[in-house]
């Protein structure tokens, strides 16, 4: 399987073929292909388990292949110690050092470069304003709050001006209002610097925000590689479509199709009937669980006032425009 072959960022940058890799008797990657061209944010997305952070820590060298090849332009890197392939690491423990200052902290990687020490200070310096942390130079580390932190190790990891950089959930940490707010800052720090990234992730909403494609695991193999907006509305098999939330199976015209919860509605004259059995409230609607009379399950979004309570009979209706289809349905 050859993964975004082409691109508009470009055709150089990251080039890997049929990774393979192994935990034991438990395969890990399975023959993954994967082009990340100079310019360009690919977000890795799948489940835990599915093999997206074994796929970043091959790449960056601190896993060995089974098999398979890692090229950077023309410069094949399959063998090439990872603190010498020009890669930048960031992980969800950020581990910033507490004995150091925060300009100490950024000047790291520049340092294990023996860089002079005047384009260690202003290279940091520099990083630290493009993640909005002017003037934290001389901050110790426990002085700073979660963001903050999280702010440094980007700094840290940008530094060194990476052709690459690899983030492996870097949000997981934070708070979901905190974790919003960074994600759209990545994002507009991506674009504006001109990075090449791969962003490894199990959240689907930081997936989608900071990417210009999104790749999805299953097993340690790819099931869909693309556009963020082509892949959320339309999934190529069975398991990407239940990843991404469409979890009703219900029959529409003698097929069997999926849609998500946003898909179906109730409605007075509608052809499935039954009963709500949980009713949880999402920030901007409420998640009705319905036990259809048909036997099956169905999850349903409703917004607005005189929301089913459990108990309530109801019927519903699906939108066909909302619905996906697979033969093995």
């Amino acid at each position: 399987m050859t993964i975004g072959a082409t691109s508009a960022h470009g055709s150089s940058g990251l080039r890997a073929l049929d990774l393979a890799a192994h935990y034991g008797h438990v395969t890990a990657l399975d023959g993954i292909d994967l082009n990340v061209p100079r310019g360009e944010v690919v977000s890795v997305l799948g489940p835990s388990g599915s093999g997206k952070s074994t796929l970043l820590r091959v790449v960056a060298g601190l896993e060995p292949t089974a098999a398979g090849s890692i090229f950077w332009d023309n410069d094949d890197l399959t063998s090439v110690p990872p603190h010498l392939r020009r890669f930048g690491l960031m992980f969800q423990d950020h581990a910033l050092f507490p004995h150091r200052d925060v300009l100490d902290n950024v000047g790291f990687g520049l340092r294990m470069q023996r860089r002079p020490r005047a384009e260690i200070d202003s290279r940091a310096r520099r990083a630290l304003a493009r993640v909005g942390l002017d003037g934290y130079e001389s901050r110790r580390v426990h002085e700073l709050s979660g963001g903050e932190q999280q702010r440094v190790a980007l700094a840290r990891a940008i530094a060194p001006e990476p052709r690459l950089l690899m983030l492996d959930e870097p949000l997981g940490s934070l708070d979901r209002e905190l974790r919003d707010r960074l994600m759209i800052e990545l994002r507009t720090l991506f674009v504006d610097v001109g990075l090449t990234a791969l962003f490894v992730t199990h959240d689907h909403d930081e997936a989608f925000a900071v990417a210009d494609r999104v790749l999805i695991m299953h097993r340690g193999r790819v099931e869909q590689d693309g556009p963020p907006d082509e892949v959320w509305e339309n999934p190529a098999t069975e398991f990407a479509a239940r990843f991404l939330g469409f979890l009703n199976t219900v029959t529409l015209g003698g097929r069997r199709v999926l849609t998500r919860s946003e898909g179906m509605h109730i409605a007075a004259n509608g052809p499935i009937s039954g009963t709500v059995v949980g009713r949880t409230f999402r920030r901007d609607h409420f998640l009705l669980t319905v036990a259809g009379t048909d036997g099956a399950r169905y999850e349903v979004a409703v917004i607005g006032p005189g929301v089913p309570e459990p108990g309530d009979g109801l019927r519903l209706a699906v939108d066909p425009d909302s619905c996906v289809e697979f033969p093995e349905l």
